[in-house]
């Protein structure tokens, strides 16, 4: 059969994309003009590898921790926009603010503050990103938004190269002139888009700060195995990686001058802006597992060359270029990876957990490495390191992937099946067996006197068709008003409109047979729950839990 007309389809290149690409193009620029010198600054001033090490570690901790309290509250409040402009605008406050009190422990106290302001957006911006993607495209949506913040990360040292060069090296001038592009990541924040409707939340998520605990406790216990697998895995990663600091106090090690420095970590950044995009569509295609182990074999090349005691220029440049294609899948893909099996509902909260893992694992490698380096030198360290770091890879590899490769979930292909006997087969609670760009399909077994149990959905639409059995369907817009009541049996179907509490039980004598479609997706890929009590552990705990 001949088709005329060719349907159009969604871009990725939504608008939510695009503006929190400019934001962090803009935020990148000023952060980079400072990132590069500081290290080397402090350093000149006095300070030993343990003490950078330590500062950077503090710095990252802090971060991470406002990060995981930031992400919580951002799924408390069913708020992204406005946490993501606090946190852009006091970063953009606190990187001038150090010209004015040019003494190292201001620069610590101001440098804090700016890691603070990126622990305030970062969550929320990832869950906005993790928001309008798909799973089918999420590699590509983060990868690009990477991609923007890369350019200006390269722009930022480009800019530093310019004024060393022209004003001997002023660096009271560079840290001025970060608020330039400061101001222009707040005023392109003002156009992010959010959601107006809010939906009613269940009493347990009220309740202040321990409303809020409860919900980062019960999140962490209720946490599918995929999703601790993949948290332990980044925090694998980032123990051994530690802070970029150590590789240009390494290159300085090596013999080169700070303007040489400067320049191979514009060459670093370069690399990443042309190459950040490609590797978030690779993930799309081969899965997140396989490309990491691409980058975790880049980190283990990068150490090995930084372990030899004598290096020429252009190996020390090719160290920095390699490293860049680490970088492009760490810092682009990590929160694609996580969010892949993180429902949408607590994804800020699910991402501002990793965040934390990544702060502490930080913390502890930064300080690993100063003292090791400070005790057996930097060729040992690096050597150990890069070994530690192709290990990993290895495992990535070996290791069964399991982001886009289940059993019953058959997303991401075309699939013909007969979707009766599929549903009346299933034993399961429920089973994820199509999760596609904009849809989801899952069939569902309801025990006798079982229910689905209440849920809302908040910006998903859902259809439900009774394949076998009866039940009693139940609806409202809150979760004590479900005003809406009506008897269903096989061959009828239920559409449930998003925002909306529903709930069906099953009220004949055998197992209620569904399947149920979700626009877009709601469960993460492959998602099953051969149980109920399963299904409410990792889903309905907020729900269910007395407040």
């Amino acid at each position: 059969m001949k088709t005329t007309t060719k349907r159009k389809t969604v871009s990725f290149l939504s608008r939510n994309v695009i503006v929190l690409s400019i934001v962090s193009f803009f935020t990148d620029i000023a952060t980079e003009m400072l990132y590069p010198i500081m290290p080397l600054y402090l350093s000149d001033i006095g300070y030993g590898v343990i003490l950078i090490g330590l500062i950077e570690g503090i710095t990252q901790l802090v971060a991470g921790v406002i990060k995981l309290a930031s992400g919580v509250y951002s799924d408390h409040l069913q708020r992204r926009k406005g946490l993501v402009n606090a946190g852009y605008t006091i970063s953009a406050l606190a990187k001038p603010l150090m010209g004015l009190f040019p003494t190292y422990w201001a620069i610590f106290g101001f440098r804090l503050l700016d890691r603070f302001g990126k622990g305030i957006r970062n969550a929320p911006r990832d869950a906005l990103l993790a928001d309008v993607s798909t799973p089918v495209n999420r590699g590509r949506v983060f990868g690009f938004h990477r991609a923007a913040d890369t350019l200006g990360a390269t722009l930022g040292p480009l800019i530093t190269l310019a004024i060393m060069y022209f004003y001997s090296e002023n660096i009271s001038l560079i840290i001025a002139l970060t608020i330039i592009p400061g101001i222009g990541a707040v005023v392109a924040g003002w156009f992010i888009k959010e959601y107006k409707k809010k939906t009613e939340l269940p009493t347990t998520e009220k309740g202040g700060m321990k409303g809020l605990y409860r919900r980062l406790k019960t999140h962490y216990q209720t946490a599918s195995p995929n999703y601790k697998r993949v948290l332990y895995l980044i925090s694998a990663i980032t123990l051994i990686k530690s802070t970029d600091i150590y590789l240009l106090l390494r290159a300085r090690e090596l013999g080169l001058s700070d303007l040489l420095i400067i320049s191979a970590y514009v060459a670093y950044n370069l690399t990443g802006t042309l190459i950040i995009y490609y590797m978030g569509s690779l993930s799309d295609r081969i899965g997140f597992a396989k490309t990491f182990a691409i980058g975790a074999l880049s980190l283990g090349a990068t150490y090995m060359l930084l372990s030899q005691n004598e290096l020429p220029l252009m190996l020390v440049f090719v160290a920095f270029i390699i490293y860049a294609v680490f970088q492009s899948v760490y810092e682009g893909l990590t929160s694609a990876w996580m969010s892949l099996h993180i429902k949408q509902k607590d994804r800020a909260t699910g991402l501002g957990v990793m965040m934390a893992f990544q702060a502490v694992a930080t913390l502890i490698g930064t300080l690993v490495i100063g003292f090791a380096w400070a005790g057996f030198g930097a060729n040992t360290v690096f050597a150990i390191t890069g070994l530690l770091a192709v290990g990993l890879a290895a495992y990535l590899i070996s290791t069964r992937q399991r982001d886009y490769q289940s059993e019953t979930d058959f997303g991401r292909k075309p699939y013909v099946k007969d979707i009766k006997k599929l549903t009346i087969d299933n034993e399961n609670f429920r089973t994820a067996i199509w999760t596609g760009q904009q849809l989801q399909v899952t069939v569902m077994s309801i025990p006798v006197g079982g229910e689905v149990g209440l849920e809302v959905h908040k910006n998903i639409d859902q259809f439900l068709r009774i394949e076998e059995g009866d039940g009693l369907v139940l609806m409202g817009p809150r979760e004590d008003d479900l005003s809406f009541e009506q008897q269903a049996q096989t061959d009828y179907a239920i559409m449930v409109p998003a925002g909306m509490f529903h709930n069906v039980i099953n009220t004949g004598s055998k197992p209620l047979k569904i399947y149920s479609i979700y626009a877009p997706s709601e469960h993460p890929y492959g998602t099953i729950h051969k149980t109920a009590d399963q299904a409410d552990r990792e889903e309905l705990a907020e729900l269910l839990e007395d407040d």
